[in-house]
């Protein structure tokens, strides 16, 4: 086949496949007859669905990203996974609500829910993060990369990411703290409020503070990366969302029309001008509030979404329960078959087709994680280490 061709045909499976990845939200959930609402918009059975279609789109993100970088500046042409390569840090956000509209809910119906919080949420998601960076590290030096003991010493400590896609593990138990530090002494939910926003807004300067103090390092280092902070802020506007619940469904009915619109129009608009003034790891500060703003209309258009239609789909349900699994187990075919970690030109096995790779890496990624879900299973913690919807 002429290569002109062949691209225009791989670029047109990519688009069908993106298509699909959007029809599993489509025909996975129903739409409600017309001035009927969704009584309970997120419960957790709902929550969960949109979770595991976010949790697709975080594979594809990732797999675009490999193809994105491979083509960025090169005579090769267009893959049709560009917008997927960078939009993935509003899939994200989605997770950080949850988890703290989660707490919210979680501290109403218990009211010793604070009693061993950090043993029994935050450290069973640092256990399996240990796992997955030593499980990572040995993969690596079966794929050929070579260590010296210092930088082994780093990634066994967990300074160093083996697998660069879980610095959401980390980020989370870091949120845990800050929730119990404004928690704890605290009955007055504006205050806690108010404290977590505090909080947040520190652990996001302390973020840009070392992104910029090892801005020559080029390893995946905790931190080093805006990913880990231009998403967070949704944590605790979920905690928010949660405590202000019947007053915001309220406000999203009365006006729905224009607000998906206005929320769509934020998205969008902002994702743009993100792209304007600083793309991939880029730190501009306008670029930054571009991207959080984006990822808040994100959130709101989803929230908006799960007004008028309910989840119904087996495939969504499946994965929203291995979402934190899949997120971190399918990493490793990401750059097995096509750039492994080390940056060499080529992955183990190379699939030059990037639609057939997207599939091996779904497929594979979905077998270790549920292998992986057996091993997390026998760590501490009363439910195991998936909190995103607490």
């Amino acid at each position: 086949m002429h290569p002109e061709r062949n691209g225009t045909v791989e670029v047109l499976l990519v688009i069908a496949l993106q298509a699909t990845l959007v029809g599993t939200l489509v025909f996975g959930t129903k739409g409600l007859p017309r001035g009927e609402w969704n009584d309970n918009p997120l419960s957790l059975g709902q929550a969960k669905a949109l979770q595991g279609f976010l949790a697709l789109c975080i594979v594809f993100h990732h797999c675009a990203q490999q193809v994105f970088h491979d083509r960025w500046g090169s005579a090769v042409g267009p893959s049709g996974l560009e917008v997927m390569a960078l939009i993935g840090f509003a899939f994200v956000g989605y997770f950080f609500f949850c988890s703290g509209y989660g707490l919210y809910q979680s501290c109403q119906r218990k009211r010793d829910y604070l009693h061993g919080f950090l043993r029994h949420r935050a450290l069973p998601l640092i256990l399996v993060y240990y796992a997955c960076n030593t499980a990572y590290l040995v993969g690596r030096l079966a794929m050929g990369e070579t260590f010296g003991p210092p930088r082994v010493a780093c990634l066994l400590c967990g300074i160093e990411l083996a697998n660069p896609n879980s610095w959401f593990v980390v980020a989370l138990p870091i949120m845990y703290l800050v929730f119990y530090a404004a928690k704890r002494d605290c009955p007055d939910d504006g205050l806690v409020v108010r404290r977590l926003f505090v909080g947040v807004v520190v652990y996001v300067m302390v973020g840009i503070v070392v992104r910029m103090a090892f801005s020559g390092v080029d390893r995946y280092m905790v931190f080093l990366g805006k990913w880990w902070y231009n998403t967070a802020i949704l944590f605790p506007l979920g905690y928010l969302f949660g405590s202000r619940e019947r007053e915001a469904w309220a406000w999203m009915r009365g006006g729905y029309r224009r607000q998906v619109a206005c929320s769509v129009a934020l998205f969008v608009g902002c994702f743009l001008l993100a792209l304007v003034f600083g793309v991939g790891f880029s730190l501009s500060p306008v670029a930054f509030v571009f991207e959080i703003l984006c990822a808040i209309g994100f959130t709101w258009g989803l929230l908006l979404l799960s007004l008028r239609r309910k989840a119904s789909s087996r495939l969504l349900s499946f994965y929203g329960g291995l979402t934190l699994e899949l997120y971190l187990m399918h990493g490793f075919f990401v750059n097995l078959f096509y750039r492994p970690f080390y940056d060499k030109d080529v992955g183990i096995v190379t699939i030059g087709s990037p639609a057939a790779y997207i599939l091996v890496v779904l497929a594979c990624g979905t077998a270790l994680a549920l292998l992986f879900r057996q091993v997390t299973k026998r760590l501490p913690g009363p439910r195991g280490p998936r909190q995103a919807h607490d």
